[in-house]
């Protein structure tokens, strides 16, 4: 009697170890499950920072008087921006930049709006985005042909450009022009004017 009933609580204990043994197994393999998820979603932040981020801070690519600028869209990801510069005069340069946004439609403009024109030596990247140096708010870069005026505040002033075997191309006498036109603008938006389009 006494074995018989040792050997039954010998068989639970058994089976009490086997069931902890597959529970710390499931709790094993759950760990390991999210962990991983974890992990995942953690790379994949850091890939998304990474790619964000990758063109803040690259040096601005530096046009001479009369180059055009061109670019390799290949370089350019959905989400970046590269700054270039063009000579305005023997003492000032105009920055502008070329931006492929999150939908991989390319853009190019002055790095700078009409009514942020003062503080355009100011403005940054960000993440791939133009931080206005004034208000500190992301600048939205105009579209192709889009008509500035005085009531679009923090708008980066869009300039002509072509794209041609992947590259894109902003010819240097839009550059020339667009400089002299913003600067006008900016004049006659301080003073409550209307104003101008950069001519093509």
């Amino acid at each position: 009697m006494w074995r018989s009933r040792h050997q039954v609580l010998g068989r639970k204990r058994k089976r009490v170890e086997a069931l902890a043994r597959q529970g710390w197994r499931v709790w094993g393999l759950l760990a390991g499950l999210l962990l991983a998820v974890w992990g995942s979603a953690a790379w994949f932040a850091i890939a998304q920072q990474r790619k964000a981020t990758a063109s803040d801070h690259l040096p601005e690519i530096v046009l001479q008087a009369g180059e055009d600028f061109l670019y390799d869209l290949a370089q350019l990801q959905p989400g970046q921006t590269r700054f270039f510069t063009y000579p305005t005069n023997s003492s000032d340069r105009s920055k502008l930049l070329v931006n492929r946004d999150s939908e991989g439609v390319v853009r190019a403009a002055f790095a700078t709006c009409t009514t942020c024109y003062s503080f355009r030596k100011q403005h940054l990247l960000k993440e791939g985005q133009l931080i206005c140096g004034q208000c500190r708010s992301t600048m939205r870069i105009g579209d192709r042909n889009e008509r500035m005026t005085a009531d679009k505040s923090c708008v980066a002033v869009p300039v002509p450009f072509a794209v041609e075997n992947n590259k894109v191309i902003v010819r240097a006498n839009p550059i020339t022009e667009g400089t002299k036109t913003i600067a006008a603008a900016a004049e006659a938006a301080s003073a409550g004017s209307k104003s101008v389009t950069p001519r093509p």
